[in-house]
């Protein structure tokens, strides 16, 4: 279950990807994806091969490791979101 302070990230972030839609139609698929995953992560935990599928869907070309950092750190506020 969401801690009240974790369920406010989760609604920062689908917030400033709604933003995001409606500021930049070029990125409106790219937030589109953030606002998709922002749900699952407060419906379930995704695992890390589902985490990096979505750095990888949502930052193609990224440097390794940059991806490897940006993967991480989604792990660590999966796990952060948990407790």
């Amino acid at each position: 279950m969401l801690l009240a302070s974790d369920a406010a990230t989760l609604d920062q972030i689908i917030e400033l990807a709604n933003e995001i839609i409606d500021e930049c139609p070029s990125c409106a698929g790219t937030a589109s994806e953030i606002v998709m995953w922002a749900n699952e992560i407060r419906e379930r935990r995704p695992g890390h091969e589902e985490l990096t599928d979505l750095i990888d869907a949502a930052c193609p070309g990224l440097p390794n490791d940059q991806r490897t950092h940006l993967i991480r750190g989604l792990c660590a506020f999966v796990r952060f979101a948990e407790s």
